[in-house]
């Protein structure tokens, strides 16, 4: 997998994976929620899976660096997915996706809705990237670290 990789859930949210660290880590809510199963993962190359299963396997850290973050904000865990290759996409469906996405979503990105001149700008510039790793620098997004 090439990174940074974007993320897509069933219900159209949009997620950043920068590293293979940040695919790999993730926070209790994460877990007991089940929130990434059925996300479709694109990389920088536009290959793409399908997340079928995830597994817990272990702390993200080291026990004491663990327990200080654990306290602070929650613990994170180390996990596998079982991945099913899909048929590779695109740029453009890359961008398609996000601007759905966005358009889903908009308060998300300051937006009062899908027709605020923010978002609208927003979608533009994605529209107009070149790269996954533009796009998902461009929307700041967020993995499942914290969550």
């Amino acid at each position: 997998m090439k990174f940074p990789a974007i993320g897509f859930t069933p219900d159209r949210e949009i997620w950043g994976f920068p590293t293979l660290d940040s695919l790999v880590t993730c926070g209790r809510k994460t877990l007991k929620d089940n929130m990434q199963a059925g996300m479709e993962l694109i990389d920088g190359r536009g290959r793409r899976w399908v997340v079928s299963g995830v597994r817990r396997v272990g702390r993200a850290k080291p026990f004491i660096p663990w327990l200080f973050w654990a306290v602070l904000s929650g613990p994170q865990y180390r996990i596998e997915h079982d991945l099913e290759t899909l048929a590779d996409v695109s740029l453009d469906d890359v961008k398609t996706r996000a601007c759905q996405s966005l358009a889903a979503f908009p308060t998300d990105y300051g937006a009062e809705d899908e027709n605020d001149p923010e978002l609208v700008s927003l979608m533009n510039k994605v529209r107009k990237a070149k790269t996954v790793a533009a796009i998902v620098k461009l929307l700041g997004l967020d993995s499942f670290e914290g969550h």
